[in-house]
């Protein structure tokens, strides 16, 4: 598992956007965000998604992640 801060999440419509941004990806298994402490909580295969690959899935929905 792996938590990533990410910057620009204010409301409850972009928790649903990060959450879009990351369902469906490959070896993605699963996924919990915390508004209150903006971080999202990846559990992931290393050997089909990397940590670059989700955090540039985040960024393409325009949040950046520290």
């Amino acid at each position: 598992m792996e938590n990533l801060k990410v910057l620009g999440v204010d409301c409850n419509n972009c928790v649903a956007n990060v959450r879009k941004a990351l369902e469906g990806v490959d070896g993605i298994e699963n996924i919990d965000i915390r508004l209150s402490e903006k971080i999202a909580m990846v559990t992931f295969d290393p050997c089909k998604v990397s940590k670059q690959e989700i955090t540039e899935k985040v960024e393409d929905f325009g949040y950046d992640i520290e």
